[in-house]
């Protein structure tokens, strides 16, 4: 079924529907859908949102297709909300010049985006570039459930992609449920290890205004988490899951065809950073490929730049995809690994942007030797 809450008359003028004007609209002679101007008729019952449908089976490529009940539900209630703080709201606004229609269109200004169902992350940023080229905001809120275990998050490929930064909030995203009309900014995240978070809360009701929740924002202070971690634990059990679970893997295949047995690797190989999650590549595959193709050719006193350094990082990761961190944030995760490195006295900083090898990094049976 086609689901679309606007709808147009013949003069031109536009109507949403909700329960409060059901009988209202239904003395409208004609009603016609906005984007593809197809006949439309009213769908309202005791249990469905009230809605338009087409009348007639139609390709129009604007409806809310296949869109669930909770998604339908948002819309509604969000709309709802800025009506009655007497902020100009339209539902499903159509903008022909880009040929795109917005759940909600703000103060004709701001377009948020309310999504349930996971797409291709690549169509996410293609609706957000074609907003950003009317010079609109664009807003993105996640729909989808978070899980959450024992004070942690664990967010999918697909939440990863709400990630946004800001230098007080830190790493965030924005959640919205309809069957509790509560959204939550989770931000200040933190990675911890394969898709899980630790996270701060913050909660804003639809019984309060949008000055009641900036007032909320603004008292969040800024913060920089830190995870103790043992790193040699953490090593082990990365190790015991590839030689139990990933042994047939490509990565295993390709240690053993170089000669290399995963317990022996050097220490440096395998180390969970906070910004790990920037990139698919699992930790200790792109540190293996960075050690084999660049570190291990290097001998104690050695130098090299940090932009050569960048330069095969880049060829050993597979950034993730999101809708709004900058394409170069992932390179971040090479910074802190280079930074764990001179921590561990495997290199030194020298001017211009330069590192000095202070020790090579070896295998550890090499090391016993």
């Amino acid at each position: 079924m086609i689901i679309i809450f606007t709808a147009r008359n013949n003069q031109g003028e536009t109507f949403t529907i909700t329960k409060m004007n059901v009988d209202r609209i239904r003395q409208e002679d004609k009603l016609f859908c906005k984007a593809c101007l197809s006949p439309v008729i009213i769908k309202a019952g005791e249990i469905k949102i009230p809605h338009f449908a087409h009348e007639k089976s139609t390709k129009c490529a604007f409806a809310s297709e296949g869109e669930s009940q909770q998604h339908l539900l948002a819309k509604s209630q969000l709309m709802s909300w800025f009506c009655y703080q007497g902020i100009a709201v339209d539902l499903e606004c159509y903008f022909p010049t880009i040929t795109r229609q917005a759940d909600i269109f703000v103060n004709h200004t701001s377009v948020i985006e309310f999504q349930c169902s996971s797409v291709p992350i690549s169509e996410l940023v293609r609706r957000t570039m074609d907003y950003l080229s009317l010079e609109l905001d664009v807003y993105w809120i996640l729909g989808q459930p978070i899980r959450k275990e024992r004070g942690r998050i664990y967010l999918t490929a697909f939440q990863l992609a709400f990630i946004q930064s800001e230098p007080k909030l830190g790493y965030h995203f924005w959640h919205y449920s309809p069957e509790k009309e509560i959204f939550t900014l989770f931000y200040h995240l933190t990675f911890e290890k394969g898709r899980s978070f630790f996270a701060s809360e913050m909660q804003f009701s639809l019984k309060e205004n949008l000055n009641d929740w900036k007032r909320k924002i603004a008292r969040i202070i800024s913060r920089v988490a830190y995870v103790k971690r043992d790193r040699g634990l953490e090593r082990q059990k990365i190790c015991f899951y590839y030689a139990k679970f990933k042994k047939h893997g490509q990565f295993m295949k390709k240690l053993y065809n170089a000669g290399y047995y995963l317990h022996y690797l050097p220490k440096e190989v395998g180390v969970d950073l906070a910004e790990q999650f920037l990139v698919i590549t699992p930790a200790i595959e792109w540190q293996f490929d960075l050690w084999d193709s660049f570190f291990n050719r290097l001998e104690k006193g050695d130098t090299f730049s940090e932009a050569y350094f960048f330069e095969k990082f880049r060829l050993v990761v597979t950034k993730v995809s999101t809708i709004w961190l900058p394409p170069d944030e992932y390179l971040k995760l090479g910074l802190a690994y280079i930074d764990y490195l001179v921590e561990t006295g495997v290199v030194g900083v020298i001017p211009e942007k330069r590192y000095r090898m202070k020790r090579e990094m070896v295998c550890i049976h090499e090391a016993v030797h």
